[in-house]
């Protein structure tokens, strides 16, 4: 009794932290409905020189830049007006930040040293200097730019016909900023989002239902050297881990997974977990991406998730922060988030939040840590031998909590935050087993049961 008190005492904060989140303050938030009368759609960051930080909103009416560095009192420096569009995508380089847009408007390029917002251009012809080919493109789903300032532009169409098979097409743009040099394109699938570091893009061919690997070092003649079927065959995004060892996909079906790949034999990917935000409750998940040992996810409906992917076989839910007021299915609520500031916030973008369904920028502090891990076997006390199937379930955690051991009786888990747990072991025709775990953040703790 004793110990279930302490366990209660101990979590009573966390419940009662807020209504809406948990380990995650807000902050601040911009709202784009009463200061634009739109929604919104992606977001990204920049930071300037001077350290000053600001979020990169999507609109469906056009692009919004807004400083965020006093994230209690977020100002808008400027709005780029733009042709209507559900679809908005932003990435940056250096000081130009790059969008997309399934408009008719081309690439939209702005000089972001320049906070009136009058210094941008529109750009739908690129050229390869060195071999004359050209290529247009007047809309495009997506963009992402890697680490060398090559530009990733996906379902590329001009003018309503598809360009490369609205896969890819590369440009160049830290070679020229403002008219990007046209390099290749890779056109064996449909690709809705994706990204790229070193000579390999990662992609979400979402009509394939598949992760796709592209060895992408000769940008006039890539090649695939990979594929996997996602949970629910609807890739939407995928993302890589700092190491390059696992890849982490998103589905866009209600009710779908995140789940995690091991890529080490390209030839043989291997899923090692997946993991819904919600279980049952229907949300869809969008955007996804890898900060260090986090995998910062947008659900729409379901907010902003963050789980700890230290061990990717072992996804572990360790913060949300939900400004949704309904749930379920839709294309409502939280459509991206970005966590890569210096300064360690994160920004997410709203749809529509709230019970006024209003348009918002959300600007939101961490207070999540990685995650207690919980491993060990589970065998039968009369012939020692392992247990499959037994159901492993940590008590008085803020989320539900429940896993199951494999075919060698080995079994994962784990929960946010330290403290005391009980941990219930049972077996159709065993005796339920109740043990007491000391779990710590960032600690593996060993915990084996015998059933009789």
């Amino acid at each position: 009794m004793r110990l279930n008190l302490l366990c209660i005492f101990l979590f009573f904060p966390l419940l009662t932290f807020s209504q809406n989140g948990w380990n995650m303050n807000l902050l601040g938030s911009f709202d784009y409905e009463t200061n634009h009368n739109t929604k919104c759609n992606d977001i990204w960051g920049w930071e300037d020189g001077s350290g000053n930080e600001y979020a990169l909103v999507g609109l469906e009416n056009g692009f919004s830049c807004v400083d965020v560095t006093n994230p209690s009192s977020p100002v808008e420096e400027f709005f780029i007006s733009d042709i209507n569009s559900i679809w908005r995508d932003i990435k940056t380089w250096g000081d130009y930040a790059y969008i997309t847009t399934e408009a008719n408007a081309g690439l939209l390029i702005v000089d972001l040293t320049d906070l009136t917002g009058n210094t941008y251009w529109h750009v739908s012809q690129f050229t390869n200097s060195t071999t004359g080919s050209s290529i247009s493109f007047t809309s495009a789903h997506n963009i992402y730019i890697d680490e060398n300032g090559i530009a990733y532009i996906f379902a590329p169409r001009n003018n309503g016909s598809s360009v490369a098979n609205s896969g890819a097409v590369f440009l160049d743009v830290n070679a020229n900023a403002t008219n990007p040099e046209y390099l290749g394109e890779w056109t064996d699938q449909y690709i809705h989002d994706g990204m790229a570091r070193g000579d390999t893009m990662y992609a979400g061919c979402i009509y394939a239902g598949e992760l796709f690997v592209v060895d992408v070092s000769n940008k006039s003649n890539p090649s695939t050297m990979g594929t996997h079927l996602t949970p629910n065959a609807f890739t939407h995004n995928a993302w890589v881990s700092d190491d390059g060892n696992f890849v982490f996909t998103t589905d866009e079906q209600s009710d779908a997974y995140l789940a995690a790949y091991d890529i080490t034999n390209i030839n043989n990917i291997q899923e090692v977990d997946r993991i819904q935000s919600n279980p049952g409750e229907l949300s869809i998940p969008h955007n996804t991406h890898v900060d260090g040992n986090f995998l910062i996810t947008s659900y729409y409906r379901d907010g902003t998730t963050v789980h700890d992917i230290t061990y990717p076989n072992n996804m572990i839910q360790v913060a949300y922060y939900d400004s949704y007021s309904g749930a379920g299915n839709g294309f409502d609520g939280c459509w991206g988030t970005y966590p890569f500031l210096p300064s360690e916030l994160i920004i997410s973008s709203e749809i529509n939040s709230s019970a006024n369904q209003s348009a918002k920028l959300m600007i939101y502090e961490r207070g999540f840590a990685q995650a207690c891990y919980l491993e060990g076997n589970v065998t039968d006390a009369l012939t020692g031998n392992a247990l499959t199937g037994a159901s492993v379930e940590i008590l008085n955690t803020t989320l539900a909590n429940s896993s199951s051991s494999n075919l060698l009786g080995d079994y994962v888990s784990g929960t946010a935050n330290a403290a005391i747990y009980d941990v219930v072991f049972s077996k159709p025709g065993y005796l339920t087993d109740t043990l007491s775990a000391n779990l710590t953040n960032g600690i593996i703790t060993i915990l084996d049961a015998v059933l009789q």
